[in-house]
């Protein structure tokens, strides 16, 4: 089973219909929803940080709770650990934030990063790819 890791701008992409990647976000996830051998993943911690940013943005919470609610049946959540705060912390990254979800894809076995930002993560173990990357890797 390959393992994709989804940053969290691609998160709030699928999510605001209003953002210019919306289309291509939701065209990358539903050719990874339908692939065999493939599962999504997504840090436990972009589900509140999306959370938050769909309140913000929309004032719904309601919307934003059933866009979580969504976005959890669809991608396997993978725990923000101590292990995993440690290595951002430990590398020379200059975004902890992206350290955070390098770390944690690569502690979870993930094959592939879906990004937006693959300049972000240049010390990653795994592959960067943007959703037309995806789109290439997918059967």
């Amino acid at each position: 089973m390959h393992r994709v890791m989804i940053d969290t701008n691609v998160l709030i992409d699928l999510i605001s219909s209003s953002r210019p990647a919306h289309e291509v976000a939701v065209g990358a996830v539903r050719a990874l929803l339908a692939a065999d051998g493939f599962e999504g993943c997504v840090l436990a911690s972009s589900l509140k940080d999306v959370y938050y940013v769909y309140c913000r943005h929309y004032g719904d919470e309601p919307a934003a709770r059933a866009a979580i609610r969504e976005l959890r049946r669809m991608f396997v959540p993978i725990n923000l650990t101590a292990a995993v705060v440690d290595d951002a912390l430990e590398s020379d990254e200059p975004d902890f934030e992206d350290g955070v979800l390098r770390s944690a894809a690569e502690l979870s076995g993930c094959d592939y990063l879906l990004t937006r930002d693959a300049p972000g993560f240049l010390a990653a173990s795994f592959e960067k790819v943007d959703a037309g990357g995806l789109l290439e890797v997918l059967p």
